[in-house]
């Protein structure tokens, strides 16, 4: 496997629509792997696409100021829990509420397992999908298909796992941070120290047009860069994090919440 270091390399593949991911298997029919063949992160071409404008447009009916005063009230209600422990279940209960879910304070642990792979990964998958179905999307009618309803819920999953690990790490790594315990430091140049210097998620992959295996870094160098290397931790090009904003949000009112600002 090919290792890409420079962010200036880097952030030209993601761009780069001949650079794809590699895809789920269609025919799977364990339920951890039936989620990630309806999953947008594990598609390419017309399909991602597709998958990629629903989930904007769930991010779109969510207003990340609600969500950030969500997050807030959550962690304050769990006032002298453990931090990482915060961190690993106020963003996820976050959304899943906003998105829906039955029962969104029981999806963390659920969503870590899925993410993780656990033994207990298609337990999870079965659980989380059929709590996402309680609030179907939309653009999803009484009347649709079955399959149309099942991806609907997929996305709605998916949404919890890529905010699961990624937004965890991001409160943990702002928190960690020395000029945390200064009261005069934004939250917010927290977040964005750690986004810019140690991003929660360090690597992604890609597929060339010859089929070699690509392992993208997106913290390394950047010999472009004339101050600060470029942000990269959302991703860039037609993949890039669709949730972003969304993501800010939360994680810097929980930092705010744990350091009492």
């Amino acid at each position: 496997m090919t290792e890409i270091t420079d962010r200036a390399d880097v952030e030209r593949i993601l761009h780069d629509p001949a650079f794809v991911v590699a895809e789920a298997d269609p025919t799977a029919t364990r339920p951890a792997d039936r989620f990630r063949a309806r999953a947008s992160r594990f598609a390419n071409g017309a399909e991602h696409e597709g998958r990629r404008r629903r989930l904007e447009a769930m991010l779109a009916a969510m207003d990340p100021d609600v969500l950030a005063t969500v997050a807030r009230s959550r962690t304050r209600a769990g006032a002298g829990a453990d931090a990482e422990e915060v961190a690993a279940r106020v963003p996820v209960a976050t959304l899943a509420e906003r998105l829906g879910f039955a029962e969104p304070g029981a999806a963390p642990p659920l969503v870590a397992a899925l993410a993780d792979h656990y033994p207990t990964g298609d337990a999870a998958a079965v659980r989380l999908v059929a709590a996402a179905r309680e609030h179907a999307h939309p653009d999803t009618s009484a009347t649709a298909d079955a399959d149309a309803r099942e991806e609907d819920a997929a996305l709605r999953v998916q949404l919890l796992v890529q905010a699961h690990a990624a937004t965890a790490g991001l409160i943990a790594g702002a928190l960690a941070r020395p000029e945390a315990g200064d009261p005069d430091v934004p939250s917010a140049i927290l977040v964005e120290a750690v986004l810019r210097d140690a991003p929660p998620v360090r690597r992604t992959r890609r597929i060339s047009s010859e089929g070699d295996p690509l392992l993208l870094h997106l913290d390394g160098p950047d010999r472009e860069a004339a101050d600060a290397p470029r942000l990269l931790a959302f991703g860039a090009g037609p993949r890039a994090c669709p949730a972003s904003r969304h993501a800010l949000a939360i994680a810097t009112a929980v930092v705010d919440a744990v350091r009492g600002c």
